[in-house]
């Protein structure tokens, strides 16, 4: 007896592909993105430091939720991920973007402090090129002025004097390298301007004691005794450094 192969009815071939349709609507609709549950998930990832992670749930936020009152959280988060793995540069133009679309957001004074800390975590050595560090006292200062009510105006002052010294320390060390090779003029003129920019700084005794030295290698007697007894009588523990050429000058 010969058997052949059956084939099925037009209505299971019509079936088949329904079922197939069918299960890929109901995935799809399994798959809903479910922003709430991506944002916990991403700010877990900060909690642990994964910041590379957080800051692609971030950004998958950003892609795919309908609901924009996300936008400026998600936009300062994605900018801390990049302060957490101190990418400062990449930090520092995400803070500014914030900045650029939510200028009046609660959270504003927070992203200007942030401006300010990408220079301040990259001060440089005193005997490098300050701009890094002029840049954030600049910053600092206009969190100060922008809004005197911020949380983060305190720690910003104190880091404008931590700026502010470092930068009185690289003109010292400046007029120190022009003293040494006999540029008198130009290091009591560097001298002068720490004295002038940064009043009352730690190192304002070394300066005018190196003013007074250079002053008295340039002949000119009533400038170097002027920085030496200013130094002396703000600086009583110094007199022993100034007595001598104070003396000597005094004899002219």
């Amino acid at each position: 007896m010969m058997h052949y192969r059956t084939f099925p009815s037009m209505k299971n071939i019509l079936i088949i592909p329904l079922l197939v349709l069918l299960l890929a609507a109901c995935a799809a609709k399994q798959e809903v993105f479910d922003p709430v549950a991506k944002f916990a998930e991403a700010e877990k990832y900060m909690q642990e430091e994964s910041f590379e992670n957080a800051r692609k749930a971030y950004q998958e936020i950003q892609e795919k939720a309908t609901d924009r009152s996300y936008d400026a959280d998600i936009m300062l988060r994605i900018a801390d991920t990049y302060f957490g793995e101190e990418k400062y540069e990449e930090a520092l133009v995400e803070y500014q973007a914030f900045l650029n679309f939510h200028p009046v957001n609660k959270n504003a004074s927070y992203a200007q402090y942030q401006i300010a800390m990408c220079s301040f975590k990259q001060l440089p050595t005193i005997d490098r090129d300050p701009s890094i560090t002029r840049s954030a006292l600049k910053e600092f200062e206009k969190l100060v002025q922008k809004y005197p009510k911020s949380p983060y105006r305190d720690q910003a002052r104190r880091n404008m004097a931590v700026c502010r010294e470092r930068l009185a320390a690289y003109e010292l060390y400046v007029a120190r390298f022009y003293h040494k090779k006999g540029s008198y003029a130009a290091a009591a003129a560097r001298a002068e301007g720490l004295l002038k920019d940064y009043p009352d700084a730690l190192i304002e005794k070394d300066a005018l004691l190196l003013a007074g030295r250079s002053y008295a290698e340039l002949g000119k007697r009533e400038q170097a005794l002027q920085s030496l007894e200013k130094l002396v009588r703000k600086y009583p523990a110094m007199r022993g450094d100034a007595a001598d050429l104070i003396k000597e000058l005094r004899t002219k």
